[in-house]
C-alpha cells in the first residue's frame, strides 16, 4: 500500500468496498466572478452557497477580516 495524499490507493480503488458509499448528483454552477472558480449549489440557493464562498475564499470582498 502506497499513501497518496490523504488516501490510501489501495483501499480507494477497490470498487468492492462499502466504506466509501457515493452518491452522484448533478448540481448547477456558477462561476466566482473574482477567483473564477466554479462553485456548486442547490437549486434555490446559489445565493447562499456563493456567500459561503466569498466569506471563505474572500473575506475582504465581503468587507470582513480575513482570519
Amino acid at each position: 500500500m502506497t499513501l497518496t495524499g490523504l488516501a490510501l490507493w489501495e483501499a480507494m480503488s477497490n470498487s468492492n468496498s462499502r466504506r466509501f458509499p457515493v452518491t452522484v448528483t448533478h448540481l448547477p454552477v456558477i462561476r466566482c466572478q473574482i477567483c473564477h472558480d466554479t462553485v456548486a449549489y442547490r437549486p434555490g440557493k446559489v445565493s447562499e452557497f456563493l456567500t459561503e464562498h466569498y466569506r471563505r475564499a474572500h473575506p475582504a470582498a465581503l468587507g470582513l477580516s480575513s482570519r
